[in-house]
C-alpha cells in the first residue's frame, strides 16, 4: 500500500512506524517525536526536518497495529487528514507470511499471538466507530484482483486526485525503512537485511497472488501452535469483509452478488 501511494504526486514523504520503539525497545514519546520530525522524503529516500518539506506536501504514515495501544492510535489518528487506511488479508496468509519471516530473523517457530495485530486491528475499528472516525478497510486480494479498480476507489475514499499507473514502480532495494538502531531492537539481523520489506522494496507493481495450498497453509499453522487462533481471526475477517467501510473490487463484488441471489 505505501509502494502504490508513494507514486501519487500528491504524496512526497513517509513516516514509518514511528511507534516501533515504543513497542520493541520500550522507548518513549521522544522516539515517537524524532520520528515524526524526520519523514523520509520519498524521491530521494533522505530523511530530512520538516522545516525541509514543503507546505501542502502529502505525508504517509504508516504504523503496525499491535505496536500501537489505544492512546498511541488516538494519537497517530488525530494527526491525520484523511480516514486512516487498514489493510487486511485472510489471516492465514499474513500468519504463514509472519511466520517465515520471523524463522529469518531469530529461528522461531511462532509468534505470540497478540503481534498477529488482529486484536489490535478491531479495537483499532471499534474505537474508530465509537469516535465517529471516518476509516477505510482495503482487502489486498481485492486489491491484486482489480489493481486499478481498487486503486481507484482508495483514491476517492481518502480524497486523492485519480491518478493512472499508481500500480506500477521502479524496485527501490537499497532504500532503508527502518534505521539500524531501531531494527535491532526486534533482530540483530534487522541491521543489515530486514525481511519484513525486502520483497516490497525489490517489486515492481501489484501483482495477482499466486496458487494457494490451503492444506499446507493450515499445516504450517497448527505446526506454530496458532490454528486456534487463526480460526478466532477468520471470523473477525470475515466481520471486516461485511463492514461497508470495505473498498469493493471485483472479489466484493461477487461475494455481494452471491449474498443478494
Amino acid at each position: 500500500m505505501a509502494r502504490l501511494l508513494w507514486q501519487h504526486p500528491s504524496m512526497t514523504h513517509h513516516c514509518h512506524e514511528p511507534f516501533e520503539a515504543c513497542y520493541w525497545g520500550d522507548q518513549g514519546a521522544e522516539s515517537v517525536r524524532s520520528i515524526l520530525s524526520h519523514p523520509m522524503e520519498v524521491a530521494s529516500g533522505e530523511r530530512v526536518t520538516l522545516a525541509d518539506v514543503p507546505t501542502g506536501s502529502g505525508l504517509l504514515m504508516k504504523e503496525m497495529s499491535f505496536q500501537l495501544d489505544e492512546s498511541q492510535f488516538e494519537q497517530l489518528v488525530g494527526l491525520a487528514t484523511a480516514p486512516p487506511v487498514f489493510v487486511i488479508c485472510d489471516p492465514r496468509l499474513s500468519t504463514t507470511s509472519r511466520l517465515r519471516i520471523v524463522r529469518q530473523l531469530n529461528g522461531a517457530q511462532t509468534f505470540p499471538p497478540f503481534e498477529s495485530g488482529w486484536q489490535s486491528l478491531r479495537m483499532q475499528l471499534e474505537l474508530c466507530r465509537a469516535r465517529d472516525i471516518p476509516y477505510v478497510l482495503l482487502d489486498s486480494d481485492d486489491l491484486r484482483a482489480d489493481p486499478a479498480g481498487v486503486t481507484a476507489a482508495l483514491m476517492a475514499a481518502v480524497g486523492l486526485p485519480t491518478v493512472g499507473g499508481l500500480e506500477s514502480w521502479a524496485p527501490r532495494p537499497d532504500l532503508k525503512l527502518v534505521s539500524p538502531e531501531v531494527g535491532a531492537l526486534m533482530s540483530d539481523a534487522r541491521k543489515e537485511d530486514d525481511p519484513f520489506y525486502r520483497k516490497v522494496l525489490g517489486s515492481s507493481g501489484i501483482q495477482p497472488r499466486g496458487e494457494v495450498s490451503w492444506e499446507r497453509e493450515e499445516a504450517t499453522i497448527a505446526a506454530a501452535g496458532l490454528a486456534d487462533d487463526v480460526a478466532q481471526w477468520r471470523h473477525w475477517y470475515e466481520e471486516m469483509r461485511a463492514d461497508p467501510a470495505l473498498i469493493a473490487g471485483r472479489r466484493a463484488e461477487r461475494e455481494n452478488h452471491a449474498d443478494a441471489r
